[in-house]
């Protein structure tokens, strides 16, 4: 929520967008701040915590659905796998949540045709993976 919901609010009535996406970057510090908290790290400062709480999720997510490294697979190759999936999780946790917290939004997919796409952006390389829309995008619309 907050002032992020607000801009984006703003934008979507003012300018009244096809697409918004919805980008997380592999390289992100709360993600990685959030999976080391996942893996037993020293809890952080309070209002740290208060930032990490909305991303843990996706990386417990990501953590069970990357299962055990293969004997094929390194243990950092794990690593950058379940950061890759935590991130694309986090977007699109994301969208779910301008999908249930906004009303403008909510009405703008509905109403009037905004597709709301996650991606990933890779800061080393620059290429940025679309993953699309969240797949459960009409069953979250349905909740109303």
């Amino acid at each position: 929520g907050g002032a992020l919901f607000a801009s984006l609010e703003f934008a979507v009535a003012r300018f009244s967008p096809k697409v918004l996406v919805v980008v997380g970057h592999t390289g992100d510090e709360v993600v990685r701040a959030a999976l080391q908290q996942v893996s037993g790290d020293k809890l952080p400062s309070k209002s740290l915590r208060h930032v990490l709480d909305q991303v843990v999720p996706s990386c417990m997510k990501a953590i069970r659905d990357a299962g055990s490294a293969s004997v094929l697979e390194t243990t950092g190759g794990r690593k950058l796998k379940v950061l890759r999936m935590a991130t694309e999780l986090n977007a699109l946790y994301t969208i779910e949540q301008l999908l249930i917290h906004s009303s403008i939004i909510r009405d703008a997919v509905k109403n009037r045709g905004l597709e709301l796409h996650a991606a990933v952006l890779d800061p080393t390389t620059g290429k940025v993976d679309f993953v699309g829309q969240h797949p459960l995008v009409k069953e979250i619309l349905a909740r109303d």
